[in-house]
């Protein structure tokens, strides 16, 4: 089965060269971005350090730049053998865990690959299932795919899980399952998420620096409490959680923050904002 692309058009562009050129853009962006372009004729030699990313999943124009911070380390750190990206389920479909088992996803740069022999395992374990449902019009794993594919070709793996149910229970369960399924296997976790939502630039600032915090600790739980407490409408937060649990779970404990952002800083409007957030999960 062949997963469409749902938000070709909207939140990247919907033809080849031109979403290319976009990204390229996003990574040579010396403002919000990296302002480094990732030389994909030379794909560096796998070391392994980089256990996973939390990245931003808006419109590349105001969130791509953000997104390529994470993206280029995780290229100078060679292709694993597959990426699985959790994403949040935002329109509230399907199951509570929703693996995306089998099949391509398509885009403008071609079909990624789903690696059928692992996520048999993973919709193998309780709580999990092999939907196709909660990801048809998702986009919060989707923006992450043409990024995925201009580093390493179009039909780069992945394994899609989407999370509608974001409490600490699954959390724990995602990033357990993750760990032992996966043992055996070279792998990165991305964790897709945008912070605060429509508030002002100073308040998004301030409640999203508590969440940061939560990232440097590689505190899954405070994170959850922390979000609620706080009521910061992050719209992931399970998904970092998640990759968070796995981390902890592999001993890992160093996190960097690479690029804190807003739609402000893009359009000029700090009234009222969607912020964004690049950092990786160091071994």
């Amino acid at each position: 089965m062949i997963r469409e692309p749902a938000v070709a058009g909207m939140f990247y562009p919907g033809n080849k060269a031109k979403l290319s050129e976009m990204i390229e853009r996003c990574f040579s962006d010396g403002d919000i971005g990296p302002g480094e372009l990732p030389d994909i004729e030379n794909v560096p030699e796998r070391q392994g350090k980089i256990f996973g990313l939390i990245v931003p999943h808006a419109g590349y124009v105001y969130s791509g730049p953000v997104a390529a911070h994470a993206y280029l380390e995780q290229f100078k750190d060679g292709k694993p053998e597959f990426f699985v990206i959790i994403g949040p389920n935002h329109r509230n479909i399907g199951p509570g865990i929703s693996v995306y088992a089998e099949g391509t996803w398509k885009t403008p740069l071609g079909e990624a690959t789903i690696p059928e022999n692992i996520t048999e395992l993973i919709v193998k374990q309780p709580h999990f299932r092999a939907d196709t449902s909660a990801h048809m019009m998702e986009h919060s794993i989707e923006v992450q795919v043409p990024f995925l594919q201009y580093l390493y070709g179009d039909d780069v793996p992945i394994i899609p899980i989407c999370l509608k149910d974001q409490s600490k229970e699954v959390a724990e369960r995602v990033g357990t399952v993750l760990n032992k399924v996966l043992a055996n296997h070279d792998y990165c976790l991305i964790a897709s998420s945008d912070l605060t939502h429509y508030e002002s630039q100073a308040s998004a600032m301030s409640k999203d620096s508590h969440v940061i915090d939560c990232i440097r600790e590689m505190n899954a739980s405070k994170l959850l409490d922390t979000v609620v407490e706080n009521q910061i409408s992050m719209c992931g937060p399970g998904s970092v959680a998640s990759v968070i649990t796995a981390a902890q779970k592999n001993n890992i404990k160093t996190s960097k923050t690479l690029k804190y952002a807003t739609s402000g800083d893009v359009s000029g409007d700090k009234n009222q904002v969607v912020a964004y957030l690049s950092a990786i999960l160091m071994k």
